[in-house]
């Protein structure tokens, strides 16, 4: 199941043994391992975690400021 969110998109897979592989693309820095961390949370223990190279650079800021 891949989920596009404003250009990022999470990807769930689960094996036959009912094991979770998330990838999230378009994620940079912080912003990477807060989603990461919410889905450690939802699907338990996280026995590997390999960082791309966008982890390493800045986070953008997505937020949006009205005036």
């Amino acid at each position: 199941m891949a989920i596009p969110l404003h250009g990022k998109i999470i990807t769930v897979t689960l094996d036959e043994h009912g094991d979770a592989t998330v990838d999230l693309a378009g994620y940079q820095g912080k912003g990477c391992q807060a989603v990461q961390d919410v889905f450690g949370r939802a699907l338990g223990t996280t026995t590997k975690a390999v960082r791309k190279p966008e982890y390493n650079k800045p986070a953008l800021n997505t937020n949006l400021v009205r005036h």
